[in-house]
């Protein structure tokens, strides 16, 4: 009975050991809770250790359909890696946030054009509007999520690449 209990309480230790995430092999659904709890913390660093941005993880076809699915996540967020080529601010005008299941959204457009970056920026914007510097609301991020999911569903197994979940839409990455 004391090995058992012992066998018990050890299982249990290493039950608790916190969840690894490794960038380079990441699982999805860790990456979305550290990004929502603002613990992601790897960055590209330069030859004297300085952080420099935030690496996007290495997400493959693999994960589209758990990034299409978490998507419906519309909470605000304050750290999200973005495009180090850009130079602009990283959040729409008049935003101080990301929008979670945008930036999901956006990193499955990096899956699908092979860049790893769905644009320069993580944010829809709706071409209707005069101003395309305001980003959309949460409500639209859930609409584009939709064209994200029938694309999906109509194309993984066809030129998923190739097909623009968004062509003729009033949404764009900006």
């Amino acid at each position: 009975m004391k090995n058992l209990i012992f066998v018990i309480l050890i299982l249990f230790c290493f039950s608790c050991e916190k969840d690894e995430f490794d960038p380079n092999n990441p699982n999805v659904t860790t990456f979305v809770q550290q990004i929502k709890n603002g613990t992601y913390d790897f960055y590209e660093k330069d030859d004297d250790g300085k952080k420099l941005w935030l690496i996007i993880p290495k997400f493959t076809k693999d994960d589209i359909q758990t990034l299409i699915t978490l998507s419906k996540d519309t909470s605000h967020v304050e750290i999200f890696p973005i495009n180090p080529m850009s130079s602009r601010q990283s959040k729409p005008e008049g935003r101080d946030y990301f929008i979670l299941g945008e930036c999901l959204l956006w990193t499955v457009e990096g899956i699908r054009n092979g860049i790893g970056y769905g644009s320069l920026d993580p944010y829809l914007i709706d071409t209707t509007e005069e101003y395309h510097y305001k980003g959309v609301s949460g409500l639209e991020v859930l609409i584009v999520r939709d064209f994200y999911q029938d694309w999906w569903n109509n194309f993984k197994d066809k030129n998923w690449k190739d097909t623009n979940p968004l062509e003729n839409k009033l949404y764009r990455w900006f």
